[in-house]
């Protein structure tokens, strides 16, 4: 039997990110490069839609960390509860990188 490819779908409009499926090694150099453009697309927040991801493993939250600490007083904001932001509070990311914001 052959694994299976994970496949993560990314939408972007403006500093919004909308993310479904899983993002893993495979997949998070996609979301290094949709959250590139998203930061540069403006000076506000930056919004990610978790409202549909199902997985996000370390190589995905380390792009968050990244992308948090690329924007300086800018804040990431992570919408939609579910397994991403349950990940994120329970790591306390949010404590350890204040422009972190998980809004559900």
């Amino acid at each position: 039997m052959e694994p299976q490819s994970v496949m993560l779908e990314v939408r972007r409009h403006g500093a919004m990110v909308t993310l479904a499926g899983e993002v893993d090694l495979s997949t998070s150099g996609l979301l290094r490069a949709e959250l590139a453009l998203a930061c540069s697309s403006g000076d506000g927040d930056v919004v990610v839609d978790f409202t549909a991801l199902t997985f996000i493993g370390s190589s995905g939250l380390h792009v968050l960390i990244e992308t948090a600490s690329s924007l300086g007083q800018r804040r990431l904001v992570l919408l939609g509860g579910g397994w991403g932001a349950y990940v994120v509070n329970l790591l306390d990311l949010t404590l350890k990188f204040p422009n972190i914001v998980v809004d559900r």
